[in-house]
């Protein structure tokens, strides 16, 4: 089940890669999405190819292991990275906004690489539990994972947050707030699957862990796409202009205009 979910959010992805592509919108958050969509596979193909191997697992366990530890934490900061230059093409891109989210990119980066540091000693340090009896399996430390849960809940509150303050002063009609403020407000959900997961981890439920993993896993990838995919819908069902005389003359949820070496963009109900 958890695999269909991972499947759709990247067939979804290849939508929007797709879509940006056709519209000539590809930027810089489609780039960290694309990024993602190739973590997913390779989380993937990883999680199936250490389900396969069955008891008794070699070389082929501890390589997927390996891969899927490196993969899902990669994944998971594509998208918030992702998430974070989305931002831009919501709110009007001043140069006091594209600092600080050029610095909370450069932060992500730098909690990404802590966490990715701490797994490859974790896993590197004590070989011991390539021997294990049965399905091999590696356990993260206690403050690792209270590291990695740390990190979950910061990085997406600011992802909650940021947008949310930045978007409430935005002269836009009812309809479309509502609907941009869900979209962001969807990262709670992968949040508290992460602290299920950190729960598990800690709890050493081994069994729940996986599927809590896979979920993150799905869910990240659909929160990814899911601003692109309810605005595209948004369009497709007629709801532009449900709250406004004036609808949008675009393709997509913002047109970015280059003024005085500035990028801005156009609201969502302007002409």
């Amino acid at each position: 089940v958890s695999s269909a979910f991972i499947a759709l959010g990247l067939v979804l992805t290849i939508f929007r890669l797709a879509y940006r592509i056709w519209l000539r919108r590809f930027w810089i958050e489609d780039a960290w999405a694309g990024v993602a969509f190739l973590c997913g596979i390779v989380v993937l193909t990883s999680c199936w190819t250490y389900v396969e191997a069955g008891e008794g697992l070699g070389e082929e366990g501890i390589i997927s292991l390996w891969v899927y530890s490196f993969a899902f934490s990669s994944m998971v900061w594509a998208v918030r990275q992702s998430i974070l230059f989305s931002i831009v093409r919501i709110v009007y891109a001043t140069q006091h906004l594209r600092r600080l989210i050029l610095g909370l990119a450069g932060f992500f980066l730098c909690l990404w690489a802590g966490l990715v540091a701490q797994k490859a000693w974790n896993n590197g340090h004590d070989t011991s539990w390539y021997q294990t009896t049965g399905r091999v399996h590696v356990s993260m430390t206690r403050p690792m994972v209270a590291f990695e849960l740390m990190t979950d809940c910061l990085s997406d509150t600011i992802l909650i947050v940021l947008p949310l303050r930045l978007l409430w002063s935005l002269k836009l009609p009812k309809r479309q707030k509502r609907m941009i403020f869900a979209v962001f407000s969807s990262s709670i959900i992968v949040t508290i699957i992460s602290i299920f997961r950190g729960v598990c981890q800690i709890a050493k439920y081994t069994t729940v862990l996986a599927t809590a993993t896979d979920f993150e896993t799905a869910l990240s990838l659909l929160v990814c796409n899911l601003l692109v995919i309810v605005t595209f819908l948004y369009r497709i069902f007629g709801f532009v202009g449900a709250d406004d005389p004036v609808s949008i003359d675009d393709n997509d949820y913002t047109t970015r205009t280059n003024t005085g070496g500035v990028f801005t963009t156009v609201d969502l109900g302007d002409a």
